[in-house]
């Protein structure tokens, strides 16, 4: 075994560690998130629990062994790539429910749970958690609010950070700090559940979280409007405008794009006296704008949004990117898209409440497309940050494409937080 797995097998004695061997598949994992002149880490070592996880921690902090925090994996290549890691630190052990307050609608779970099984449970007790990220079956609670990995929910039920109430993390130093609680109207100290949501596991480790829940919908049918762009357009604006609520409200382009069309494709779900109204109300959208109509039901239904955030087949010969544009600059941009690859295939999707989307596209043409589509979502007050991409790409793109001036004050946070830069050193904005 490496000096670091004879002294973490010392100190936490009962927990997994694992060596880089052909027979380990978190070596690959690691080299996606880590730059092509970094070491690979010398181990993975797996707590099983949060006391355990703490000691790890607080032993780097001791011997400045930089920690590369992962649940599953899943999205553990998001981001940028960290300068090197001597260890993994994976909280997929972690994944007991602590507390379950169901006429309070909030559960507390350990980071590692994967949202799979937190669905299950949830179900069974007539409830569920609004968000919907990509990679579901895999991706682990912590993991989701790391990466701020909401998906279509976010329509009606706001970001990530508005479903997590509590949270406990361990800090550079191993020390355990625990933020907000276990009830839904908690105003006491700071709000370091948004401060720690999309941070990439660079300020800590999450260990638990305090979810807030909502009762699961008796019914749910999704109505999917096609048509040209500006008459797509002009179906978002008159949905947006009206009293409708749809749970999601997803602007999509699929390449290449059949008749150069749009969708959109509306989440309808409630009581159901309610969907059946809601429904007839977008048919009455649609018709003056010569849009065709199809309505989802059941299992049809919910298989259309499992596609939509299930890993792709060819996975690793595309780019995922996260785009956030102004929602009135929505439909030009997907046109855009549409004429620089026209022949291409791949997906567009943006979430039309708020101008937050995916764009997944073949990485043979990322690195041509990608700075005007950048320049583009910049110019209507947006962004586009690479997600998931081939690590040379990566090297040779700016993944964040940062141009705001909060830079100094996250460079605060992180000496802060993090102040000997142990913590997915370098995987941040501006180099965090």
């Amino acid at each position: 075994m490496s000096e670091i797995a004879d002294s973490l097998a010392v100190a936490v004695g009962s927990a997994p560690i694992a060596l880089p061997d052909s027979k380990q598949d978190w070596p690959a994992l690691a080299a996606a998130a880590l730059s092509e002149s970094a070491a690979v880490p010398q181990c993975r070592i797996s707590p099983e629990t949060c006391a355990d996880l703490a000691k790890v921690v607080e032993l780097a902090a001791e011997h400045r062994w930089r920690i590369l925090p992962m649940g599953q994996g899943s999205k553990l290549s998001w981001g940028g790539l960290g300068s090197g890691a001597e260890m993994l630190l994976s909280t997929a052990r972690l994944n007991r429910v602590i507390d379950h307050a169901v006429g309070d609608f909030t559960i507390t779970v350990e980071a590692g749970m994967r949202l799979g099984e937190l669905k299950n449970r949830l179900a069974a007790a007539g409830q569920f958690l609004a968000i919907d990220p990509l990679y579901p079956e895999q991706a682990t609670i912590g993991g989701i609010v790391a990466t701020a990995d909401t998906g279509a929910y976010r329509q009606r039920y706001g970001g990530v950070r508005d479903r997590v109430i509590g949270l406990q993390f361990a800090r550079h130093d191993g020390q355990i700090v625990k933020a907000g609680g276990r009830v839904v109207k908690n105003v006491a100290g700071y709000d370091l559940m948004k401060l720690l949501t999309g941070s990439y596991g660079t300020l800590g480790v999450m260990t638990e979280l305090t979810l807030r829940l909502y009762p699961r919908p008796l019914q749910s049918k999704t109505v999917l409007l096609r048509g040209v762009p500006e008459n797509i357009g002009k179906a978002v604006q008159q949905v947006r405008q009206s009293g409708l609520t749809p749970a999601a409200l997803d602007l999509l382009l699929t390449l290449p794009a059949e008749n150069e069309s749009l969708t959109l494709a509306a989440r309808l779900q409630g009581i159901a006296a309610g969907v059946a109204e809601q429904t007839q109300r977008l048919e009455t959208v649609a018709k003056p704008l010569a849009l065709t109509w199809e309505a989802l039901d059941g299992a049809d239904d919910e298989s259309f949004w499992q596609q939509l955030t299930a890993r792709s087949q060819d996975s690793q010969d595309t780019v995922l990117c996260k785009v956030a544009i102004h929602p009135t600059e929505m439909v030009s941009f997907l046109t855009r898209v549409q004429q620089a690859l026209p022949k291409s295939n791949g997906l567009a999707r943006f979430h039309a409440g708020s101008g937050l989307g995916l764009l997944r596209l073949p990485s043979r043409r990322a690195s041509q497309v990608i700075p005007e589509l950048r320049s583009r979502c910049t110019s209507a007050a947006g962004f586009l940050t690479i997600l998931e991409a081939p690590r040379e790409l990566k090297e040779k793109l700016d993944v964040w494409g940062y141009s705001g001036n909060a830079l100094a004050t996250m460079r605060a946070l992180k000496d802060r937080f993090d102040p000997h830069r142990l913590l997915s050193p370098s995987r941040f904005v501006g180099g965090l």
